[in-house]
């Protein structure tokens, strides 16, 4: 069997490398040497997207099937074969750390106002998207950046209303359906 990509659509990737360029043109601090978080990896298609640009990715995923009965991505394809492809990947990326944890245990790891950017790409479930804002907000600095994945994608309708909910507006939405907020207070 091949590798599994789940970035083939038509803007997965530039959209993700537009986000990136997004945060790097309005950040006080260059992408460059940002340290971020990624909760979800999957295969690792946007975390290789991220080590290119970040000076350290931090990952964060159980890898656990059937953790979300809507999502395909949880129950299609054993997990033992996903994680695998994905240890396979960063391997080769020295500034990509995984944590095997899930994004609540995780945090539980990191102080307060550690990171520059949180990248939510985990459980889509309504109350899982909120608990994930919840752990991780407290981890990005002042003048940091937190956003995520699948805003607007119709097999993910759980994740624009906790967003909204959690942090309000965002400041931009994405092609292929991510989404960025610049946080501008200190928890």
């Amino acid at each position: 069997m091949g590798k599994i990509s789940i970035r083939n659509a038509k803007f997965a990737k530039i959209g993700l490398i537009d986000l990136i360029d997004w945060i790097d043109e309005r950040s006080d601090k260059p992408v460059k040497e940002m340290r971020m978080v990624e909760i979800g990896s999957y295969v690792g298609d946007s975390t290789q997207i991220f080590a290119k640009r970040f000076k350290e990715v931090i990952s964060i995923d159980p890898f656990q099937n059937g953790y979300d009965e809507t999502d395909p991505s949880s129950y299609n394809i054993p997990m033992d074969r996903i994680y695998k492809q994905f240890k396979d990947l960063i391997k080769t990326l020295k500034n990509v750390k995984h944590n095997r944890l899930t994004s609540e245990e995780g945090a539980k790891l990191f102080e307060d106002g550690e990171f520059d950017f949180v990248y939510i790409d985990g459980n889509h479930i309504y109350e899982y998207v909120k608990l994930d804002i919840k752990c991780w907000l407290p981890k990005i600095r002042k003048d940091g950046w937190i956003g995520g994945h699948d805003y607007q994608h119709k097999w993910a309708p759980g994740v624009k209303p906790a967003v909204l909910e959690m942090i309000g507006d965002i400041d931009h939405h994405f092609r292929e359906t991510s989404w960025v907020k610049k946080i501008e207070r200190i928890k």
